[in-house]
């Protein structure tokens, strides 16, 4: 029976001797795997680990042969099993110089493993689910011969009690104890082990008298767990296995992000992870609640009161926690396309009911990861917008500007949760169907034969103006609902009409001249006579496609959707339709009424009074800037055609400039330049320039300034830039990558009550914030008064330069208080916008540090909730520790804006967390000294740090021989043996309720 149950622990315990250390949670092939708590878990407790390329390799399997050298490590040690040899071949398939040969010779003298009928071994084979699931029965402490798993039909005992305890649960599919169990299968059985309560037994005796065998056994009993590490795993009075071998193992129960009843898996202080509860029922569409309470199995009614309901991770009053009872069929939740999750809780027969909702945006931007911050993108919503949405999603995955994506949103975290594309598809509409009753379950289009029902949360054109037998691009959700519908306009690219036949104006016959996208012109042949037929005009933008012969087919676009504004001249008076588009401004006016862009928006604009010479720009970053508001001649207007395929939202654009406007066609905004990091000038291939560092749109950059680079319009010398260069710039333009041109902002000081951006430029020294009011303070005047105070924007960049005119990005928590650094700030809608902080020598106003008494020694620091627990050791003997010296114990811990509340609870942030309504627990801890009546005997350790109550053990009183059957007592607290041999006495020492010094404690011996 040692033999079984050393191999059982062996499996559980060690299965990291067959591979080697990796991060419990950053293998390369993670997106693999598929129990992750588990294998993070697993991991994290050096049960299991990846391979040296960085990978887990969830799917290999265990072979019987590294099973055989597992066994060996445990049983004898590694030492002594890696010396093991095989005299002969243990198996035909096994030779004497194989691998395993030593590990697997051994186990068949002993008897743990056996071969196959024809004499091999199979090393490579791998092991069964019904093997592993035996050898975890035994380590929990379940008797093979009494429990059935030897023999005949043992793999049906063993499968019957291993998923009676949950040994598979959340397993994918249903058990298989044929099938081999592969790495990660392997990690999910063992960690729910972990879990799992271990067994004794009380009788197992066997008794011969003559001819006849008495066996005297119990049934398997739930082992008892009074000590400390009850509650590691589950507070329940029993010893769930990791609370017996992995005593710095915790699950801490929690929610996540979205309300779901969650656990929070920590060793010792260090966070493993937190991972969602499988729930016990999930639906993706509208449920009755009778439903619900048939799908739990419930025997009863469960009253409201014990019903909790959230909707993206927040309570929401449309839907209220309702009693669950029998046969309800009018009370419903969730809805098409929402995740609708219920989790019981047995122990307290309450419920969790959890909606996460599916939302339809865009992607407007896409930002590579840096040193300093992951990458992200930005979501724009298409559907509804969740309350406080914060639109930046970090993510690895790729994703092109403008695609449609899917996104959770959790109201309670107050951030993007995920972000996957939406599945696309295309064809003609042949039912459309649509409820005025607004039941999204009789909402649907059929598309190509296939009926798509509306999601919730559907979005883009109103079903009830879709037109049938026209061509639609739907996008669907997750769960297979339509959430997004946009009319098939276009039949292929864009095109203005340059000139067309009109009467005899122009060509004869079928053609046309059109100005393309990329901005190339070309006279085309078309399939008809689009101007006599269907009443094309020159300027209209179309759009068309090409057959095989070169012959072009035109559609015209929704005239509701087209906008044009052409500026004309009546004798000496101009009537100016104005545009007004700004570089990397989403916002832009034609003819006074305003329209927006985004990255996907292309722009042909005509050289300034060309209409022969274009230049075409995707998107509003590289969009040119044009302004002819204040035209006061004809020359100086422009004439744009656009067409907007969803609301205001310019698709194409063709705008033609007279002579005399001005086009700017790259020109930036947000830009900070560290005027301290100026280089010498360089001279090369692309000009004369100094280079510095700067922030550029958020991200830190080198940037090139000409040589005679102009701010505000005027010219600068070399001597001014090296010596006066930089700060902050609203805009700037370059010329082959190379800056030539800078404007300013406006002052703040005078624009404090205006809503429009302006800054604070380096013109005031000193900062100080508000932490809970997320406030700053710029421009020290003189003690604790500032010039300007200002709210900080949630989203606000924050960055320092230190004293060497390095830029680095910050955050608002690591704002400090000081005298004498320069300030620079935009400000815009009253709040900053972007923050940088140039740091100057003879920083005077760090913020005082919480100094820690200088006779307290702090021991150790568990920073956990509810309870964070001080050890400490002051020699002068018993000292409590002061508010003073707590805070200063939690700031050297890595703690930060650390307060305590009137209650005496705690608040802080650690390891990018907030903990709040913290107790911290002190214990004082005291050296005790031990000494034996007699001094050629010792105390082994002789010297311990412990704290008052508390027991230690393992001591050893030893000195000659003869010690067997020998007891111990202390002259203070309590000293009970626990073991004896010839060579010494093991104890345990309990400390004195009332210790509060250091002490010498003197043990007697007595026979």
């Amino acid at each position: 029976m040692k033999k079984f149950l050393s191999l059982v622990l062996a499996l559980v315990m060690t299965m990291s001797l067959v591979t080697v250390s990796a991060g419990a949670k950053d293998f390369t092939d993670s997106s693999k795997i598929t129990y992750k708590e588990a294998v993070d878990v697993m991991s994290a407790v050096k049960v299991i680990d990846g391979y040296t390329d960085g990978s887990f390799n969830p799917s290999a399997t265990l072979t019987r042969g590294a099973a055989a050298k597992i066994i060996c490590n445990l049983i004898l040690g590694p030492t002594t099993a890696s010396a093991l040899v095989a005299d002969a071949a243990p198996y035909k398939d096994v030779p004497t110089n194989h691998t395993f040969a030593g590990y697997i010779a051994y186990c068949q003298k002993t008897g743990i493993i056996s071969g196959y009928a024809d004499g091999t071994f199979k090393p490579a084979n791998s092991l069964t689910g019904y093997a592993f699931m035996k050898m975890l029965l035994g380590a929990l402490g379940y008797k093979a011969d009494q429990e059935g798993y030897t023999g005949a039909n043992w793999s049906i005992n063993v499968a019957k009690r291993a998923l009676n305890i949950g040994l598979a649960d959340d397993l994918e599919g249903d058990f298989n104890g044929v099938k081999a169990v592969n790495r990660e299968e392997a990690c999910l059985y063992a960690f729910n082990t972990l879990k799992a309560t271990m067994v004794e037994y009380d009788k197992n005796s066997t008794v011969i008298v003559g001819n006849i065998t008495i066996k005297e056994q119990s049934d398997a009993k739930e082992m008892a767990n009074t000590g400390k590490t009850d509650g590691n795993i589950d507070k329940d009075g029993k010893m769930q296995f990791a609370e017996k071998y992995f005593t710095d193992l915790k699950g801490v129960a929690t929610t996540d992000e979205f309300s779901r009843p969650a656990t929070m898996w920590k060793v010792k202080s260090e966070e493993i992870g937190t991972y969602t509860d499988t729930a016990d029922a999930t639906y993706t569409k509208k449920v009755e609640i009778g439903d619900i309470y048939k799908d739990l199995g419930l025997g009863k009614s469960i009253s409201a009161k014990k019903v909790s309901v959230y909707v993206d991770g927040v309570e929401d009053a449309s839907q209220p926690a309702r009693d669950i009872t029998k046969g309800d069929d009018k009370n419903k939740y969730g809805d098409n396309g929402v995740l609708t999750e219920v989790f019981y809780d047995n122990d307290n027969d309450s419920v969790v009911i959890t909606e996460v909702n599916t939302y339809v945006g865009t992607i407007t931007k896409t930002v590579k990861a840096t040193d300093k911050k992951d990458a992200y993108v930005v979501v724009a919503p298409e559907s509804e917008k969740p309350t406080n949405f914060k639109n930046e999603f970090e993510t690895d995955d790729k994703f092109e500007d403008d695609d449609y994506v899917l996104y959770t949103y959790s109201l309670k975290e107050k951030e993007i949760e995920s972000v996957a594309a939406a599945t696309k598809v295309e064809g003609t509409v042949t039912v459309a169907e649509n409820s005025v009753t607004n039941n999204s379950d009789k909402k649907a289009l059929t598309i190509n034969g296939t009926k798509y029902n509306a999601s919730a949360k559907i979005s883009g054109e109103n079903l009830s103006d879709v037109s049938v037998k026209q061509d639609y691009t739907i996008y669907l959700d997750s769960y297979g609902y339509m959430i997004y519908v946009e009319e098939n306009e276009a039949i292929g690219d864009y095109a203005l009409i340059l000139n067309i036949k009109g009467g005899s104006d122009w060509y004869l016959g079928n053609r046309v001249e059109l100005l393309f996208t990329d901005g190339t012109t070309k006279i085309v042949t078309t399939d008809k006579d689009y101007n006599a037929k269907k009443g094309m005009v020159k300027n209209d933008i179309v759009t068309y496609k090409v057959n095989a012969d070169g012959e072009y087919t035109l559609k015209a676009l929704p005239t509701e959707k087209l906008v044009s504004a052409k500026s004309s001249m009546n004798g000496q008076t101009l009537t100016n339709e104005p545009l007004s588009m700004e570089n990397n401004k989403a916002g832009l006016k034609i003819n006074n009424t305003i329209y927006t862009a985004n990255s996907a928006s292309v722009f042909v604009v005509a050289d300034a009074g060309s209409t022969d010479d274009f230049t075409a720009y995707t998107g509003v970053k590289n969009a040119p800037s044009i302004n002819t508001a204040k035209a006061a001649k004809l020359s100086e207007t422009a004439d744009t055609y656009a067409y907007c395929k969803s609301g205001k939202m310019i698709t194409v654009m063709f705008v033609f400039p007279g002579k005399d406007v001005e086009i700017n066609d790259a020109t930036s905004n947000a830009l900070f330049v560290a005027n301290g990091s100026v280089s010498n000038l360089i001279h090369d291939n692309d000009g004369d320039y100094f280079t510095f560092s700067a922030v550029v749109d958020g991200e830190l950059k080198t940037v090139k300034v000409a040589q005679d680079v102009k701010v505000d319009g005027v010219k600068q010398t070399e001597k001014q830039i090296k010596e006066n260069f930089g700060g902050l710039f609203k805009s700037y333009t370059t010329d082959k990558g190379i800056i030539t041109s800078v404007k300013t902002y406006e002052d703040y000081e005078n624009y404090q009550d205006v809503e429009n951006e302006s800054a604070v430029n380096g013109t005031v020294s000193g900062i100080d914030k508000v932490s809970k009011e997320y406030t700053v303070k710029l421009g020290l005047v003189k003690d604790g008064e500032y010039k300007y105070t200002v709210t900080v924007d949630k989203d606000a960049k924050i960055f320092y330069v230190n004293t060497d005119d390095e830029i680095s990005v910050s955050s608002y928590s690591a704002i400090a208080k000081d005298d004498n650094d320069v300030v620079y700030a935009v400000v815009k809608d009253y709040m900053v916008k972007t923050l940088i902080v140039y740091e100057q020598d003879g920083n005077d106003a760090n913020p005082v540090k919480p100094e820690l008494s200088k006779d307290v020694e702090v021991k150790s620091v568990d920073i956990d909730t509810p309870n964070t627990t001080i050890t400490y050791y002051v020699e002068a003997g018993k000292k409590d520790l002061t508010t003073s010296d707590i805070k200063a114990i939690l700031a050297d811990k890595g703690c930060k804006d650390i307060t305590k509340s009137k209650d005496g609870t705690w608040t802080f942030t650690y390891d990018g967390m907030t903990f709040e309504g913290v107790t911290v627990v002190t214990t004082q801890v005291y050296v005790v000294t031990f000494k034996c009546t007699v001094d050629k005997y010792t105390v082994t350790p002789n010297k311990v740090t412990v704290a008052a109550g508390e027991t230690v053990k393992d001591l050893k009183l030893s000195g000659g021989t003869g010690w067997t059957n020998y007891s111990v007592s202390a002259d203070e607290g309590t000293a009970t043996a626990t073991a004896t041999d010839d060579l010494a006495v093991t104890f345990k020492w309990e400390a004195p309720s009332n210790l509060a010094a250091d002490t010498q404690v003197t043990i007697s011996y007595q026979a």
